[in-house]
């Protein structure tokens, strides 16, 4: 099982990157978990990875992600020589973890870049909706509060976000081969409106009243998020049902199969059970956590992830009537896993 304690590890506190997102009135357990197994071949080692915490490396850099859950937060740091580059793709996956609850209100926190705060573990951060505001108010510049500085705003998004693929002073430049979502989807529409970038973004306008974007735009374009409770379990047993899904048939090895079709039938289950809504939550993310490391079953950090989920659905289970559902299909939980991971 994973351990509780964070590992030694030495590390470069000078020139990182910073990015923090927090969770102002409830944080679902197990994003750090679900992080681990969709990034797993970014661990190099199985120390790399702790309970609320994990080291992802990639092309000579590594990022940190740690969970604070008391506090509602979770801090990266990246150092290295890809350092937006891997920010980015960290910062994606934790995009779309977070988006599959589908009314989850969660701040995304941009550090400050002035002479203070650049080489700062604490900088003065900015939500990310405030500098949206500001790029559609077309205001340049926003001040920091710790130096007072004025800062560029699109500098600050420029530190996360690679502006060199979105800003053109090429009218033909389409950018059609870029795949904007979530929340650069947003800052795409509003840099295209306020002539920042050039190009047909015909298609994000298509794709603004999609559910699964959580964007509302207003007639005078103004860019809202419609969150309002913790999360939407539909949400989120769609995810796990499209997790499972998306597995291959696992044919040749019966013993997957087995686990693939036996996890079906415990989503199921989970939302039948007399279970409360944050109870059921946890078992689905448990769920989905053993279904993405079937096709990584020799992975040594998916292995660890794999059996805390099992351990925690057989808590869920034990908790429940020795004739419920749940506890039928969960007795056979613990030797496929053996068996696999």
């Amino acid at each position: 099982l994973l351990s509780d304690n964070q590992p030694d590890y030495d590390w470069d506190p000078s020139h990182n990157l910073i990015l923090r997102y927090t969770y102002p009135d409830f944080m679902p357990k197990g994003i750090i978990t679900r992080l681990i197994v969709v990034m797993h071949q970014y661990i190099d080692q199985e120390k790399d990875v702790w309970k609320s915490g994990v080291i992802l490396t990639k092309d000579n850099t590594k990022a940190e992600v740690i969970e604070y859950y008391g506090k509602r937060e979770i801090k990266i740091r990246v150092t290295g020589r890809d350092k937006r580059g891997l920010l980015t793709i960290v910062a994606h996956e934790l995009d779309k973890i977070n988006h599959s609850y589908k009314r989850l209100k969660c701040s995304k926190l941009i550090p400050c870049n002035c002479h203070k705060c650049k080489d700062s573990q604490s900088p003065h951060s900015y939500p990310f909706e405030t500098l949206l505001k500001f790029i559609e108010d077309q205001q340049d510049t926003i001040q920091c509060q710790t130096s007072y500085e004025m800062v560029n705003v699109l500098s600050l998004l420029g530190d996360i976000i690679d502006l060199n693929k979105l800003v053109s002073n090429d009218p033909q430049d389409s950018n059609q081969s870029i795949q904007f979502k979530g929340d650069i989807q947003k800052l795409v529409l509003l840099l295209s409106q306020h002539g920042n970038i050039s190009g047909d973004y015909s298609e994000i306008m298509a794709n603004i009243n999609d559910k699964s974007q959580n964007i509302n735009i207003s007639d005078n374009a103004t860019v809202t998020n419609s969150f309002a409770g913790a999360f939407n379990l539909g949400e989120i047993s769609g995810t796990v049902a499209n997790t499972i899904n998306q597995l291959p048939s696992f044919e040749p090895e019966p013993d997957k199969k087995q686990l693939k079709e036996l996890l079906s039938q415990l989503q199921s289950a989970v939302l039948a059970e007399d279970l409360d809504d944050e109870d059921k939550a946890e078992a689905l993310e448990q769920i989905e956590a053993i279904a993405s490391g079937l096709t990584n079953s020799e992975d040594g950090a998916v292995k660890k992830v794999v059996k805390k989920a099992m351990k925690i659905l057989m808590g869920t289970a034990a908790a429940l009537s020795p004739t419920a559902n749940m506890v039928t299909i969960c007795k056979d939980l613990p030797g496929l896993i053996s068996k696999i991971f």
